[in-house]
């Protein structure tokens, strides 16, 4: 059972990380992009009517966003909503020795609640106090601990069931590897207030429901040309035909790759390096 009292957090924003404050000159969070924010953005000039007068409803607009955003999340292989998770992690001894190094599935973390030693019965052997954990990383998905000199004598740093020593017992017998051994409690997401998101999130997640709908409009324009003819005058025109907004659609593409590029390496490492 998660022990939300002792939480554990940084206590800086998502975004920008690590910022302790910001100036406020510049909106870095907005909530949550609208129907009317989408067309204003990206689909401004754009006729949502097709040819049999159907059209795109505010509802129907909303419903694309709510599309766009869990595709968003899978581009970005995290949330955009903050959530709860649970998971265990094995145990390594090479990651042992570098502070216990853990790293989540989701990222970045909002806080830590649970970090403990849990058997394959659910029974929980020996918890890590919250005040051991390192939350400098915490925006990377890195959680370590820290056992400061400190932290032992002002903490009880008992087993929650008998023989909880055993659990270390990995280390003394020179087992160098134990799956499913720490088990996390943790929150992670994009947003560390209900309603509100990173306004560089918020601009993918409209990119993203734009490419959709100018996919949705364009095949509808069928004719490439046309032409009139009236007592021997005649006129005609040509058009892209199905292909009126590819250039659109090819400028968000491009769009939506850099944004996610840029997003994944803010919340991401790809290497860690470090003395053990």
């Amino acid at each position: 059972m998660s022990n939300f009292t002792q939480t554990k957090k940084y206590g800086t924003a998502i975004y920008p990380v690590h910022a302790s404050a910001t100036s406020g000159l510049l909106r870095r969070c907005e909530p949550f992009l609208t129907p009317e924010q989408l067309v204003s953005r990206f689909l401004k000039g754009i006729p949502l009517r097709f040819r049999n007068g159907d059209s795109f409803s505010a509802d129907e607009l909303k419903d694309r966003i709510y599309l766009a955003m869990n595709e968003v999340e899978l581009l970005l292989g995290t949330t955009i909503t903050r959530e709860s998770f649970q998971f265990k992690a094995p145990f390594d001894y090479s990651l042992y020795r570098a502070y216990i190094h853990v790293m989540t599935e989701a990222r970045p973390i909002i806080s830590v609640e649970h970090l403990a030693i849990v058997s394959s019965d659910a029974n929980t052997i020996f918890e890590i106090p919250p005040t051991w954990l390192e939350a400098a990383n915490f925006s990377k998905g890195l959680i370590n601990v820290i056992p400061l000199l400190a932290a032992y004598g002002v903490n009880s740093v008992q087993g929650a069931v008998g023989n909880a020593g055993i659990a270390f017992l990995t280390v003394i017998n020179g087992l160098n590897w134990v799956p499913a051994y720490w088990q996390i409690n943790y929150t992670a997401g994009l947003s560390t207030k209900e309603g509100l998101v990173p306004t560089p999130v918020n601009e993918l997640i409209g990119t993203v429901a734009a490419i959709a709908i100018l996919s949705e409009i364009a095949p509808l324009n069928v004719w490439n040309s046309q032409s009139q003819t009236q007592d021997g005058i005649s006129q005609s025109s040509s058009g892209p035909g199905n292909r009126l907004y590819q250039l659109r659609i090819e400028e968000l593409e491009k769009k939506k790759d850099e944004l996610t590029r840029k997003l994944k390496a803010i919340f991401s490492t790809r290497y860690f390096v470090g003395n053990i």
